[in-house]
């Protein structure tokens, strides 16, 4: 009898310690991200060119941006990225906000996204065969903010304190409006990724994951080797899962084996529909595979050991339910 309770104790303990990707991961083979926001808000018929990007919407339609959550959701998501990728309050500031406004719009990110969920999932006549979709905050690059391409090499030009600061004022503001994960996304420098993974300590009741941005099968976009990116992130308990996200899809095999040889944490991957991005003018260049091309490649990563799949940039929600239909029999 002591025997048992012993190990009933020893089991509620161990699946307490689970996160919360952890726990849906028992129940189905894999989670399934929502795909791009602001180029499926393009495909909507609304023009994204803007330093904001997507977070432009926020103020102007925040219907837009609802749209294209619910599209996700429909379509088989089980966690819709916030449209906070590109919200800062210093990037509202220099659009002519004020600062009262621009924590208000960063907050409604969230909101917007928990509300189409919790609305969705009213509704939805699958729960027996559904888990019920997450909310994960998108926590982008400091880059981001500056909308000049400097997200894809991490040369921002500022100080540690400087970019600690602007991630901890922002993480601030998100964590308070409770998302269910934190998705501190597109990092293009271990240098940034050290900082919000020390910044994340102070919200370990909240899961999170970090994922970097990749320029080959082994570099990120800054030139750090992504094993020593990842030796680093398996060291921090805090961090719930990693991965690479923003990255051409045929580096994502290699990405994936590298990551596994050095680190344990559930392996997330959500990569572009294969176009590149021009700096300069702004536009993805034209090179994306169809769905079910997509769901192909999606199911070898799965194959080589990553189970939190999705698209970023040129992927929508056609990628999105071929995934699904591709991983979740």
């Amino acid at each position: 009898y002591q025997r048992r309770v012993f190990f009933f104790f020893f089991f509620f303990l161990k699946v307490s310690n689970m996160n919360i990707i952890e726990e849906i991961l028992q129940k189905q083979n894999a989670f399934i991200l929502d795909g791009a926001l602001g180029t499926q808000i393009q495909r909507n018929g609304y023009d994204v060119n803007d330093s904001l990007w997507s977070a432009k919407f926020l103020d102007e339609n925040p219907a837009v941006i609802q749209e294209v959550h619910q599209q996700y959701l429909e379509a088989g998501a089980d966690c819709i990225i916030t449209s906070s990728y590109q919200a800062s309050i210093e990037g509202f500031l220099q659009k002519g906000f004020t600062k009262e406004k621009a924590i208000e719009l960063i907050k409604l990110s969230i909101n917007i996204a928990k509300d189409t969920r919790d609305k969705f999932w009213e509704k939805c006549e699958e729960k027996d065969t559904r888990v019920k979709p997450l909310v994960a905050a998108s926590i982008g690059p400091y880059g981001a903010y500056l909308a000049d391409g400097s997200e894809y090499s991490g040369d921002y030009k500022i100080s540690d304190d400087e970019l600690k600061e602007f991630h901890k004022t922002r993480l601030e503001i998100i964590v308070g409006t409770s998302p269910d994960i934190l998705a501190c996304e597109t990092i293009p420098s271990l240098k940034e990724a050290k900082i919000i993974a020390e910044l994340l300590k102070e919200y370990k009741d909240i899961d999170s994951w970090i994922t970097f941005s990749a320029k080959d099968s082994n570099f990120t976009n800054a030139g750090d080797e992504i094993k020593e990116c990842m030796s680093f992130l398996n060291t921090q308990e805090h961090v719930g899962a990693v991965g690479i996200n923003c990255t051409a899809p045929q580096y994502i095999p290699q990405l994936v084996e590298n990551i596994k040889a050095v680190c344990s944490k559930t392996i997330v991957v959500y990569p572009n529909g294969g176009s590149t991005y021009n700096a300069v003018t702004k536009i993805w260049e034209k090179g994306e595979l169809d769905a079910s091309e997509y769901a192909k490649l999606a199911h070898l990563w799965y194959a080589k050991g990553a189970k939190v799949i999705g698209g970023c940039c040129e992927t929508g929600p056609d990628e999105i339910k071929a995934i699904r239909n591709t991983l979740i029999a």
